[in-house]
């Protein structure tokens, strides 16, 4: 099947959570024997077209250079559209997105939209209050226009998309490359490099330092085990490398995708301290694609998560980890602190989540999920 893939407002290659989910996605749906045409964002350095992995990436730009005005891209997409023309159109979904949608409705072209982020609006929401202030509410109207046209959708939960496309979400999860992420990755060298202590537990946090990801749940109870010298602490991701301040480890910043299966294979247990308070938009349920579990999980690491689902039904306590009382610090700790304590249970726990992932949570099984809506769609 000849598919286009719309995320023009991605980078690919990249070092966010979006940007290694369209890659992982495009090269997924490619190694399954489908033609992939991606539409992502323009890089300096790299040509507006190539190829690479089986899949044809076509780099677009609009002004201003803002995600808020994507949906300038949409005469460059309507352009690869008529070059291609595809039997089906993807898109992931942005609020101020929907080039692709539009353009395959405009060509006659079934099309998905793939909704990872709220489509309605979770209460107290200042966008909506803003939206309110014009009587005819433009953003939900497009928004809804956007669901209205697309043929299928695709989320994690039916519940942030509205009420009238639900009969046609299907629900899908999301995963981890298990065959970059693998426990043969880990190197007595890469640990040392990174400085962990001979015989230490090193806990792994991966991913934003945005506030509702828990980083700062996590450093606290750091520094209330800063007296286990068996115990080491490292962040990969946000603003820039440092010292760990008042705990064992370090920051390393952000690192390309590329390095990260090396790491997290280095690591001894991956936490995930989510902190949901942080985020209105998570009264609506949890959406939020846990990535770093899923590459944890790969890696062959148990996994510290709060009990809140779907992420107590992907580790599941005393399975694939062990759950903490959300944004406690002196809980996660205890809870670190019995995981450093016990080899074996880490052992166990680590070997029984490398094979729940691979069997239910690989980026290889939510392309199978996609190519089904996909199928059924252009058929």
């Amino acid at each position: 099947m000849k598919i286009v893939y719309v995320a023009s407002d991605q980078r690919v290659p990249g070092r966010t959570g979006g940007s290694v989910h369209v890659l992982e996605v495009a090269r997924g749906l490619a190694a399954r024997g489908h033609e992939v045409h991606a539409v992502v964002h323009r890089e300096a350095g790299l040509p507006d077209e190539d190829a690479g992995d089986g899949v044809v990436w076509h780099r677009v730009a609009w002004r201003p250079d803002h995600r808020l005005f994507r949906f300038r891209a949409r005469a460059d997409v309507e352009r690869i559209v008529r070059s291609v023309r595809p039997q089906a159109l993807m898109e992931r979904y942005y609020n101020f997105g929907g080039e692709g949608i539009l353009a395959a409705e405009r060509s006659a072209i079934p099309s998905l939209l793939e909704v990872n982020s709220p489509v309605v609006d979770h209460p107290g929401s200042m966008k909506a209050a803003l939206d309110a202030l014009s009587l005819v509410r433009p953003l939900r109207r497009r928004r809804e226009r956007l669901c209205r046209a697309a043929t299928a959708l695709v989320s994690p939960l039916v519940e942030i998309v509205p009420d009238f496309a639900r009969a046609k979400t299907v629900k899908v999860s999301w995963g981890a490359n298990v065959d970059a992420f693998h426990p043969s990755r880990r190197r007595a060298e890469a640990r040392a490099a990174l400085g962990i202590p001979e015989g230490a537990a090193a806990v792994l946090f991966s991913g934003s330092f945005r506030p509702w990801h828990g980083v700062h749940v996590l450093e606290g109870a750091a520094r209330r085990l800063s007296h286990r010298a068996d115990l080491y602490f490292l962040f990969a991701g946000g603003p820039a490398a440092a010292t760990g301040v008042g705990y064992r480890g370090r920051r390393l910043g952000s690192l390309p995708y590329e390095k990260m299966p090396e790491l997290v294979a280095s690591a001894d247990v991956g936490a995930a301290p989510y902190d949901t308070r942080r985020l209105r938009q998570l009264r609506l349920g949890f959406y939020w694609s846990p990535l770093k579990i899923f590459e944890y999980m790969a890696s062959g690491l148990p996994t510290v998560t709060i009990a809140r689902a779907p992420l107590d039904e992907i580790v599941r306590a005393e399975r694939e980890g062990l759950h903490f009382r959300e944004g406690d610090e002196a809980d996660l700790a205890r809870v670190i602190e019995r995981l450093a304590g016990d080899a074996d249970l880490r052992a166990r726990l680590g070997a029984q989540a490398r094979t729940r992932v691979v069997e239910s949570y690989s980026w290889a099984r939510h392309c199978e999920q996609l190519e089904g809506v996909l199928r059924r769609i252009a058929s």
